[in-house]
């Protein structure tokens, strides 16, 4: 059966789908197609070519298996291809062999050096791509590893990168793209979905970005179209968040089905802060109450031992209130005093949730959530703290600047106003971000739960 390229890649890739220039650059939005086309523009090359073959690289090699590998052996079924008949596919060593002898190599960018030492030196690397080059470490990384596979090339190679564009106009990958503009060696490429046939992305697809669209056209603009946004100083958009007093719950006769708590436990300066979440029989997510202790400018500070039982009764006290089970109990993983602690006095184990090293992506989560306006705080005072650090949380002043954003950690004063915690029976003197830590550490934790993973 003779397949036809125009029917399995998105017309927008017509017009570049041949091009042998030597960089080629594929930026846009999610469900553009772009890693589909690029991984069946490297397979077709390497059927169609003598003495041609390719590596597909992501920034760690953990990564490989379930992106480009996948993608590449997709690729060879959209082709018309049988696997162990038309080419065989290996994991050990992680490879992709095609009967005319061309090869695919798969690599991290941190172990490309391995993958250097297992390629037959008789054999051309004809084509590098780069795939979430957002996760490369710079301009360097890529201009070495480009720099490895390419020699004994004298009539073409292509390196490919795709991407979506940072949200951060001075992220290293933005900044760089930007460089090439211009640039006869440069392909630049930027697509997004709309172009795409419906059938392919499917009507659930659509619908969502079509919702985030209505509920927050900004981070549609960014998510969907690709489109570079900018960061400003403000972290969330306040317009997300959405109230309404206990009694409404009582009204709409709400019953709240189940309770999840997260904790951000503070030491010498920061506060603890413990927020009591509910589901709802109306689909709706509540924070419904919060438990906050700040130690800051205090002589005397709670040890873990206090925190322990004072957590303990505030958990207790909500799930006599609402009626309810708890269904998880959050914590960072980094905090194992009160994690043992707890433990220790209750025989509850906490359950850690890893919050790595990139602070953007629990923020996109917790923006990903909000986006979906499927949350709502239940007004007092002990959640009013919540408004006043959501609010407030900004960016770092410089580190957008520089490339990596990241929160402005600073404690803040309360001026006029004071907050009091009738869980603590205490005052707070500052603010920082302790209900926002909180917060993300509870969505990291359920992301499949929320709707934000399958």
């Amino acid at each position: 059966m003779r397949i036809e390229i125009k029917d399995i890649i998105a017309p927008h890739f017509w017009n570049t789908f041949k091009s042998k220039k030597t960089n080629q650059i594929y930026e846009g939005g999610r469900n553009s197609t772009k890693t589909s086309m690029i991984a069946i523009k490297t397979v077709f090359n390497c059927l169609a070519n003598d003495n041609c073959s390719a590596v597909a690289l992501r920034s760690h090699k953990t990564e490989l298996r379930n992106s480009v590998f996948k993608e590449i052996k997709r690729a060879c079924k959209r082709l018309g291809l049988i696997e162990n008949i038309d080419y065989k596919a290996t994991v050990s060593p992680m490879e992709i062999k095609f009967n005319n002898d061309n090869t695919i190599y798969f690599a991290g960018g941190d172990d490309y050096e391995a993958v250097k030492g297992m390629i037959d030196e008789n054999k051309l690397i004809k084509i590098v791509w780069f795939e979430e080059l957002t996760g490369f470490k710079d301009e360097d990384t890529i201009d070495q590893i480009k720099a490895t596979f390419t020699r004994g090339n004298n009539d073409w190679f292509m390196a490919m990168y795709s991407y979506n564009p940072p949200k951060n106009k001075y992220d290293w990958v933005n900044q760089w793209k930007q460089s090439k503009i211009g640039d006869k060696d440069y392909l630049i490429s930027h697509t997004d979905y709309r172009s795409v046939p419906e059938e392919w992305i499917g009507l659930k697809a659509i619908e969502e970005a079509e919702k985030l669209k209505k509920n927050d056209e900004k981070r549609y603009n960014w998510i969907w179209l690709g489109e570079i946004i900018g960061l400003e100083g403000l972290i969330y958009n306040p317009d997300l968040l959405q109230y309404v007093d206990e009694k409404y719950l009582q009204d709409n006769k709400v019953k709240i089905l189940y309770l999840d708590f997260s904790i951000d436990s503070g030491h010498q300066t920061s506060a603890t802060a413990v927020n009591c979440y509910g589901y709802g029989t109306d689909g709706y997510w509540y924070l419904l109450d919060i438990y906050y202790y700040s130690p800051n400018e205090k002589p005397n500070k709670k040890a873990p031992s206090e925190l322990s039982k004072d957590i303990f009764n505030f958990e207790l006290l909500m799930t006599k209130k609402w009626s309810a089970v708890t269904d998880k109990e959050t914590i960072d993983s980094a905090e194992g005093a009160l994690r043992n602690q707890y433990f220790k006095d209750y025989g509850r184990r906490l359950h850690p949730v890893d919050k790595g090293v990139n602070k953007e992506q629990l923020i996109e989560y917790s923006q990903d959530f909000l986006a979906n306006k499927k949350f709502r705080i239940i007004r007092n005072n002990n959640t009013s703290i919540f408004t006043k650090e959501f609010i407030n949380y900004k960016w770092l002043q410089g580190s957008i600047e520089k490339g990596k954003p990241i929160p402005d950690k600073t404690e803040q004063e309360f001026k006029a106003e004071k907050y009091f915690n009738s869980y603590t029976n205490d005052y707070a003197y500052t603010y920082c971000d302790h209900t926002i830590d909180s917060f993300q550490y509870w969505i990291k934790d359920n992301l499949q739960k929320l709707g934000l993973k399958q």
